[in-house]
């Protein structure tokens, strides 16, 4: 294709959706191996550009300033075929597999460079951050004023740590499903730890916020269920959630 070269998002199934989650529930916060670099898809026409004899790897388009990529060594045009042991195939195997490490380990990865291959040791960093949280669910099994509708969910802002964990694109807005109570209406409608809430009875959503008080609105309008659009690894669809006085 014409032009420059375009950053990929890659999702990661719901089973390793729902790990993120579990740890971020645990803690309050990610723990988990960090390089630092933003990285892209390697096309056949990026390949024969830089004179690889296969396309894959992911292609390092930036290193960021004081990161652990930077300290050891790697370059903006760096393709990484593997880390730690594990074949890197495209930018979603680096990111599971840079994630997977823990945090101080000294590992290594295999790079192409301007024609010639090289190994590079690197000390792999930590990056965690904060969860803001907002309970969907006030324990009382029934609406109250001011409160959204007790449908069970636990939600969770999009940090810039949630977003590299779980390989979201850069523009992806919503609320991660951080909870879901068994007992109540959001899990008997198939909802999921690690789903990610995008829209809200047709309204897109930006944050936990929104999503909390658009579900309010609605049982407050005396609405028997509300619509939710559900992100799940590369699927999406509606799942309608009813109200508990439905």
């Amino acid at each position: 294709p014409n032009g420059g070269s375009v950053g990929v998002g890659f999702a990661i199934p719901s089973d390793q959706a729902q790990k993120v989650v579990a740890k971020l529930m645990k803690g309050g916060s990610i723990q988990y191996g960090y390089l630092g670099v933003q990285i892209q898809e390697v096309t056949p026409d990026v390949a024969s550009a830089i004179g690889l004899d296969h396309s894959g790897g992911a292609l390092v388009s930036e290193v960021n300033d004081g990161s652990p990529a930077a300290r050891a060594g790697i370059e903006t045009g760096d393709v990484i075929t593997s880390f730690a042991g594990q074949d890197v195939k495209d930018p979603k195997d680096l990111s599971r597999a840079v994630a997977d490490v823990a945090p101080g380990a000294r590992e290594t990865a295999d790079v192409w460079r301007k024609g010639k291959p090289m190994r590079i040791s690197v000390d792999v960093g930590h990056n965690s951050d904060d969860v803001k949280t907002a309970s969907l669910d006030d324990g009382s099994g029934a609406p109250s004023a001011g409160r959204a509708p007790a449908i069970g969910l636990g939600l969770m802002d999009i940090t810039p740590d949630i977003r590299q964990q779980m390989n979201l694109a850069g523009k992806q807005h919503g609320a991660v499903v951080a909870s879901v109570n068994p007992d109540k209406a959001a899990a008997a409608s198939g909802i999921q730890a690690g789903d990610i809430i995008v829209a809200v009875n047709q309204v897109p959503v930006k944050n936990a916020r929104q999503v909390t008080q658009a579900i309010a609105l609605a049982g407050k309008s005396g609405r028997k269920s509300v619509l939710l659009l559900v992100e799940r690894g590369d699927a999406q669809m509606y799942i309608a959630v009813p109200f508990a006085n439905g």
